[in-house]
């Protein structure tokens, strides 16, 4: 690991989102889909309710199986049906390396500003996708905190499995979205049976089934997770929140930035959700530089003056918009920034949460 740089500033960054174009889990979840037969729309389908359920799990409806759940644990919950599908470890890896999508210019904006500053990654990603990325950008795959995926190929998995598993994806598929209250959890009557349904299948079916291993000994980095990693590593190394900056772009960022909130600096990089609405800043563009103009600024400014200094809206040397966030125009920046997330990231993985 490289040395540790006391006196300058601390940034922690998400991967998929500020990082990295793609959501690895969902594109493992279409590309094993449509090898195996079931099809890339039933594959997209599938990943987007686990995606959704897996938000009022970890936000709401905490598991007696599973009481350290937390929104981001879809990566377990899909794995049993990864296996299903066919996939092994090395195929998990050789996909996250060829499908590797970086975010324009992170490949020379990671290097300078972790020169200057100390830079984390805490991304609920798989190990395997995060070692591609390392390896591709150069970055200290040791100061990174994902989900590591260990002993994959010898979780055993019948036949009888196989085939109840991936019936249940295409029954998953034709599922609507499930709808819920965001504030209590509470889901629509309309949905109730279709959410009991998924629920009851994954915490009694499948982690009854030998494969059912996957859910009981992966545990993701999830938004629970992400915040005590970074916890940690400001206890570790006796990081004050005024030197600390946060970039994150979805439901699994949440806890980190209420972490720092009022005293470090976070940033919602095209984002989506409640994040934010909690974060200082909202970049809606498509250029990593955004994230080093952002940094650098409150490495010489501090909080309080970088919040005035986007305020209101101002361009982004490098294009798209920097803005800080407020009451009254964050349902406008909610609507462009998701626009945006869409358009660049695409559609199935600009949906996501």
């Amino acid at each position: 690991m490289k040395e540790i740089k006391n006196d300058k500033i601390w940034l922690f960054l998400d991967n998929e989102g500020p990082c990295a174009l793609n959501d690895n889990a969902q594109e493992n979840a279409v590309a094993l889909a449509k090898e195996c037969g079931l099809g890339e729309e039933v594959g997209v389908n599938f990943y987007r309710g686990t995606s959704n359920i897996d938000d009022i799990w970890g936000d709401f409806h905490k598991l007696p199986k599973d009481p350290s759940y937390s929104s981001g644990h879809t990566l377990k919950v899909v794995l049993p049906f990864f296996k299903a599908m066919g996939a092994t470890a090395e195929w998990i890896e050789r996909f996250a390396r060829k499908s590797l999508r970086i975010v324009p210019n992170i490949e020379t904006v990671l290097p300078r500003l972790s020169h200057r500053f100390n830079v984390w990654q805490i991304s609920t990603s798989y190990e395997f996708f995060i070692r591609a990325f390392c390896d591709a950008v150069g970055f200290d795959f040791a100061r990174t905190r994902c989900t590591a995926v260990d002993g994959f190929d010898a979780i055993r998995l019948t036949d009888t499995e196989a085939r109840q598993l991936l019936a249940f994806m295409r029954e998953a598929a034709t599922m609507p979205v499930i709808q819920y209250d965001e504030k209590t959890g509470e889901v629509a009557p309309e949905h109730q049976e279709h959410y009991d349904r998924f629920t009851q299948f994954v915490w009694k079916t499948v982690y009854g089934m030998s494969v059912g291993e996957l859910l009981r000994t992966v545990h993701p980095v999830g938004q629970a997770q992400k915040r005590e990693a970074v916890e940690r590593i400001c206890s570790e190394y006796s990081v004050p929140k005024e030197r600390a900056m946060y970039v994150g772009d979805s439901q699994t960022d949440v806890q980190c930035v209420e972490f720092l909130q009022g005293r470090g600096l976070t940033m919602a990089f095209n984002g989506k959700g409640h994040v934010c609405k909690i974060s200082d800043i909202m970049y809606i563009g498509e250029n990593a530089r955004a994230i080093e103009e952002v940094a650098h600024n409150f490495a010489k400014l501090g909080r309080e003056e970088v919040l005035r200094y986007y305020s209101p809206y101002r361009k982004a040397k490098c294009g798209g918009l920097i803005t800080t966030v407020t009451q009254e125009n964050f349902k406008e920046l909610h609507d462009k920034s998701v626009k945006k997330r869409k358009k660049f990231r695409g559609v199935a993985i600009g949906d996501l949460t």
